[in-house]
């Protein structure tokens, strides 16, 4: 299992509610479409600092997800509302769970 966290702040300007809409649109016309992707949560502190967090079957299968969607016209919007100079992607590999 992998666990992949995209920590981040909207751009200048942005609107939460019209981010909601677009993260639901990255939700239902891409991500489910995409071979090994399992769940998503979207996360938001209270100085506005967001975190998507996605659970994958694998590693190649996050990373082959991830270079699809920069190139998604459908996804262009989605990722314009975020501010690129914020952004921290990790990737996890699940060692164990309880």
């Amino acid at each position: 299992l992998i666990v992949e966290i995209a920590q981040f702040r909207l751009a200048e300007g942005v609107a939460e509610e019209d981010f909601l809409k677009e993260a639901e649109t990255i939700q239902k016309k891409f991500l489910k479409k995409q071979s090994g992707y399992i769940d998503r949560e979207l996360f938001k502190d209270k100085d506005n600092q967001w975190a998507d967090i996605l659970h994958w079957h694998s590693m190649e299968e996050a990373k082959k997800a991830a270079k699809v969607l920069m190139k998604e016209p459908l996804a262009q919007k989605f990722l314009q509302m975020i501010d690129p100079s914020t952004v921290k992607m990790f990737h996890l590999t699940q060692v164990k769970k309880w």
